[in-house]
């Protein structure tokens, strides 16, 4: 069975589409192939704007139907994305069986009962002539768990395919950073979101320099880690939270960060960057197991060579390696993970895992969209 993966994450720069190959017999797995396509600025900004509490839209539109336009956009989008990458593998859409999609979150507020990811699931099954399966959050999150992260089963049965049980994790850094821990076949997986890695880095890129990101750490190797300053973010509630926990823009938001900021007009701009770095490294550590031997690195935050080295330096003798020494691309990890979620909806087989999530029990996720 050929599934793919749709994701775009929030870190909101574009969609990866990733597809693999299972073995419903074995549940072996096969990394086929991958590709991305970036958002248009209008696109992301009117996503940023969305993910804002309130949005700040003027008073003149229409919020709804801004909402309404953005996932048809975003929708177009994975649907072009997905055609791409299957005239790429030489595929025709009767080749692949589904494809799992996560949207775009806008709304993630488990202690409230409510997450919300943005995506028209019949438009895309339309668009691509290809099953769709979406909206993977919402049963855990009725079975009391946090929706998220849903990526650490897919790295369990990915490690696990490959011989690897024990005193390993993965460390996912998208916009914010989770871990997936695998503690042996006898013990259950562990795991779960860490705080911020990409997504401050990138905000303030963007508003101190005009550039997307810090590209491989540069800027924030050029700048000293200010400890006051870490410390005033180290203060929000979220990290005193123990594992089941999952977060993003809704609890790190630009509000929070500019409350942090005050008093700061001393540090330099690259002394900001270097804080943040220093906190995105501050909140894997704080999660990350000392029986921990190894670390495999995915994500867009896999290629920013100071947050890495960083990470290497603060949790020795922890060793980090790439995700690539096990056959999956850093960027197409957790579009994969969709595409085998997507897999186990057809399988009528568990997705989420509770003692990362906190859900009540194991369940099936999603929600199929038919392409006939």
């Amino acid at each position: 069975m050929i599934a793919l993966g749709a994701m775009s994450g929030t870190s909101t720069d574009g969609v990866d589409i990733a597809a693999i190959q299972i073995d419903p017999k074995t549940q072996e797995m096969r990394f086929l192939g991958a590709t991305s396509a970036e958002f248009s600025q209008a696109l992301r900004d009117t996503l940023l704007r969305l993910q804002e509490i309130p949005p700040k839209f003027s008073a003149s539109t229409d919020p709804i139907s801004i909402l309404l336009q953005a996932r048809k956009d975003l929708t177009e989008l994975y649907a072009s994305t997905v055609n791409e990458l299957l005239s790429f593998l030489g595929l025709e859409p009767a080749d692949v069986r589904v494809v799992g999609a996560h949207g775009q979150t806008l709304r993630h507020r488990p202690d409230l009962g409510y997450t919300y990811q943005m995506l028209d699931g019949a438009l895309l099954a339309c668009k691509t002539g290809i099953d769709v399966v979406n909206d993977f959050r919402s049963k855990d999150l009725a079975l009391g768990g946090q929706g998220a992260p849903l990526v650490p089963a897919f790295h369990q049965a990915w490690l696990n395919g490959r011989g690897i049980y024990n005193h390993t994790a993965v460390l996912n850094l998208g916009g914010f950073s989770n871990l997936s821990v695998l503690n042996g076949q006898e013990q259950p997986l562990t795991g779960g979101d860490c705080g911020p890695a990409n997504c401050l880095m990138d905000l303030w890129a963007q508003r101190a320099f005009g550039l997307p990101m810090d590209q491989d750490g540069e800027i924030a190797a050029a700048g000293r880690p200010n400890i006051a300053l870490l410390d005033r973010f180290w203060t929000h509630p979220f990290f005193r939270q123990s594992w089941p926990k999952s977060t993003g823009r809704d609890d790190f938001s630009a509000e929070w960060f500019d409350r942090c900021l005050v008093d700061s007009d001393h540090l330099s701009s690259e002394d900001i960057m270097a804080t943040l770095l220093a906190l995105s490294v501050r909140a894997v550590k704080s999660c990350l197991p000392v029986l921990v031997e190894q670390v495999y690195v995915c994500g867009g935050g896999a290629k920013n060579t100071a947050l890495v080295n960083q990470l290497r330096c603060e949790c020795a003798p922890t060793d980090f390696l790439p995700i690539e020494n096990l056959g999956l691309p850093a960027q197409a990890v957790e579009a994969a993970a969709f595409a085998w979620l997507a897999g186990q909806y057809l399988q009528t087989a568990a997705g989420n895992c509770p003692s990362v999530t906190g859900a009540s029990r194991t369940a099936v996720l999603g929600a199929l969209h038919s392409a006939s």
